[in-house]
């Protein structure tokens, strides 16, 4: 019990720090040459010491760094060379000398380290009639002879690429990895890189086709750590010993009785090119191939610098500290089953703690901008936010134990597409969350241009969330977006005559959002729709007519309509003819029409600086007074009640005033006796004028106060 405990502690420090394992190797390459600081360059006091020095920095030449360019020069007998064309020839001399020797497969430990005469032939090349001179001068150096051959490397250059450019007519082979030193030379130049690139480089000098592509990329990263590991404890490399030709028999760097590692050609299972690659057999026997040797020491010439994957080092802590739980049950080792239980325990844990900081952190931010949470909508964000993190945390705890490659791929794949699609309807659902805190500031504004373009903007993200979302899964599960694009482009034209219809309407959604004809709650006509708007979308808009029933206009048909937006008047047309009777006296009519038009003037909604109201029809049963004046209101509600109020007040004028309306009727007048009909006859006009000023203003006063106040507008 008490390891179980100490067990569950280490894994859980170990994934809270990744940087908690034991100490790695100094980086470094395996064909690099071990020099201690302070020390000078190599002496050569040996043909074999001059040419691996000399290929060992050409090596790195190759790839990029040419520090220790001065090394391989040194290697040269330069001083037959004249003097001023020595500077500039040095460096071409030493790359045309690389290219030869890179050519031929020699081993270098097989060159003699004591040689009793001055010269020493290297044997490479004889058979073209190439020969390589390395001479001991005085000094006692052995250097590359300038006479019997650095004098002679355009010759040997042309024989060289004679014979490449056969080999490079054989189109059945990869031309990156092409050969055994090749795919050796990219494995070393991506490991010494000590970056996540590098590694990705040399992963694929591995054949991993033996595994899903699922778990291709960390397999691929643990077994390469392996192999370099292996290799730096098992032999230094010389790339020249490995062969550089496209075609011959798989090359065995390694043979041992827990595993080989093996270079050999492989079959690219999407065409028929071969590639050079480390053999599948080499890779699945790669962890026991660690496991003997990773406890040796490092070859002499070697500076190490893999760094080797926390998922290794959990292993290989496990076995040192707990052999007991090595033991298999139900396919797995008993110390993972017990890393299984404290991952899918800690990651529910994590999930509570993630979603309870969201939830704080919705709520403060919503109300220090004093907008409402809609709970609901938070609700729904919740839910896949908090799959989302537990199975994120099951995926990086499930990469940590080293799972053997079956089960690894069933648990990963399956964690990986719930923690995506979890991932994808979280974000979704967050755009909710974000639409809602938008519309509630949107609503604290005067402006409705906003409350037109925050439903717009939400549902802009949310589709960005799923094509991010789906572009994010295909990575996931390596599938190969460059062919679906190039899929995608063959069949571009048939796709962009089936999508017509929805670019119009994503054209249209843009002209409402930049010429704004009309806003939300606007009452709009659009051809035979007549409503108000409820909604703009990205495909369509959708109109509440007044008998309730909802109009949908697609997009594109707004680019060329006409839109009649009655929302957007600024003044509210009053017309009326107002019929009243012939027997009026004309000065009663002056003091009607004067009354009227003092009662526009008092009204708070009606527009003081254009109204007409005059007598101007005789018509056949009365006299016309034409009503012609605005009102500014906001909405139609607000029109109604004040054509309202305004027709009210005629009304109550005509009663005090004694204006008799007229009716399309006959009367039969039977008089006894003569009894004025009209009493208190104004004496003159500006009498009768005053005195209709004066009952209008009465009238406005009774029923809006002095000063008359303004109504607020119609809510419903």
């Amino acid at each position: 019990m008490k390891k179980c405990l100490l067990i569950a502690v280490y894994l859980l420090v170990c994934f809270c720090n990744p940087l908690y394992a034991q100490p790695a190797a100094t980086v470094a390459s395996s064909s690099a040459i071990a020099e201690e600081s302070g020390e000078a360059g190599p002496k050569f006091e040996n043909p074999r010491d001059t040419v691996r020095a000399f290929m060992s920095v050409m090596n790195d030449v190759k790839n990029g760094n040419a520090a220790h360019m001065d090394t391989a020069l040194a290697a040269l007998y330069l001083d037959d060379l004249p003097e001023e064309s020595r500077h500039s020839r040095a460096p071409e001399i030493a790359a045309q000398l690389y290219k030869i020797l890179n050519h031929f497969t020699f081993k270098i430990d097989a060159i003699p380290v004591e040689i009793s005469g001055r010269t020493y032939i290297l044997p490479v090349g004889k058979e073209q009639g190439i020969e390589i001179a390395l001479y001991r001068y005085d000094s006692g150096e052995w250097k590359f002879n300038y006479t019997k051959t650095l004098k002679r490397l355009d010759e040997y250059i042309e024989l060289v690429e004679k014979s490449q450019k056969v080999q490079q007519e054989d189109s059945s082979i990869d031309p990156v990895y092409f050969s055994a030193r090749e795919t050796m030379r990219l494995f070393l130049l991506g490991m010494g890189q000590n970056s996540a690139q590098g590694t990705a480089a040399a992963v694929e000098t591995l054949d991993l086709s033996r595994f899903e592509r699922a778990v291709k990329r960390e397999i691929g990263a643990e077994r390469v750590a392996m192999l370099k590991s292996v290799l730096d404890r098992y032999k230094y490399i010389d790339l020249v010993e490995l062969p550089n030709d496209r075609q011959g028999a798989p090359v065995i760097l390694l043979a041992d009785s827990s595993g080989r590692i093996i270079i050999e050609r492989v079959k690219n299972p999407d065409s028929n090119i071969e590639s050079w690659k480390f053999s599948a057999q080499t890779v699945a026997e790669l962890p026991k191939l660690y496991d003997a040797f990773k406890d040796k020491p490092l070859v002499e010439g070697v500076i190490s610098n893999v760094e080797i994957p926390l998922s290794v080092r959990i292993r290989d802590y496990m076995r040192r500290h707990f052999p007991g739980l090595l033991q298999q049950t139900l396919l797995l080792e008993n110390w993972h089953w017990l890393g299984l239980f404290c991952i899918a325990f800690l990651g529910l844990g994590f999930s509570r703690v993630v979603t309870h900081i969201l939830q704080n952190l919705i709520r403060v931010l919503f109300k220090r901008e004093e907008v409402i949470v809609d709970s609901e909508t938070q609700d729904r964000f919740i839910k896949p936010i908090s799959i989302t993190a537990t199975t994120l945390f099951w995926w990086l705890g499930l990469s940590l134990l080293g799972l053997p490659a079956d089960a690894r791929m069933i648990l990963l794949v399956s964690v990986k597409l719930v923690s995506a699609l979890a991932g994808v309807w979280a974000g979704y659902r967050m755009m909710d969350v974000v639409g809602n805190f938008l519309q509630g500031k949107a609503e604290k504004t005067a402006n409705k241009f906003d409350d037109l373009l925050v439903p717009l903007i939400t549902r802009a993200l949310k589709t960005m969330v799923v094509v991010f979302g789906l572009v994010f899964i295909a990575d996931i599960f390596a599938v190969d977006i460059d062919k679906i694009l190039a899929g995608l482009g063959i069949g571009g034209l048939a796709f962009a005559l089936a999508a017509k219809d929805t670019i119009s309407n994503i054209f249209g959604s843009l002209t409402v959002l930049i010429d704004r004809p009309f806003q939300i709650g606007d009452w709009v006509t659009i051809g035979s729709a007549d409503g108000t708007v409820e909604s703009v979308g990205v495909r369509s808009t959708r109109i509440r007519t007044f008998y309730n029933s909802l109009i949908t206009i697609p997009n594109s048909e707004l680019i060329n309509a006409h839109i009649d937006n009655y929302g957007a008047r600024q003044f509210r047309r009053i017309t009326a003819t107002i019929g009243i009777a012939y027997d009026t006296p004309p000065e009663k009519i002056d003091s009607f029409c004067e009354g009227i038009r003092e009662l526009i003037r008092k009204h708070p909604y009606t527009r003081k600086d254009f109204y007409i109201v005059s007598l101007n029809e005789f018509a056949a049963a009365s006299l016309g007074i034409m009503l012609y004046c605005f009102v500014k209101t906001p909405d139609w509600g607000t029109e109604l009640r004040e054509k309202h109020r305004l027709f009210n007040d005629i009304i109550r004028l005509a009663n005090s005033l004694k204006v008799e309306f007229a009716f399309p009727t006959q009367t039969v007048y039977l008089r006894n006796q003569e009894t004025p009909i009209h009493e208190d006859i104004p004496e003159n006009e500006l009498t009768a004028i005053s005195r209709g000023q004066q009952l209008a203003s009465q009238i406005v006063y009774d029923s809006l106060g002095n000063p008359p106040t303004t109504p607020p507008p119609v809510t419903f």
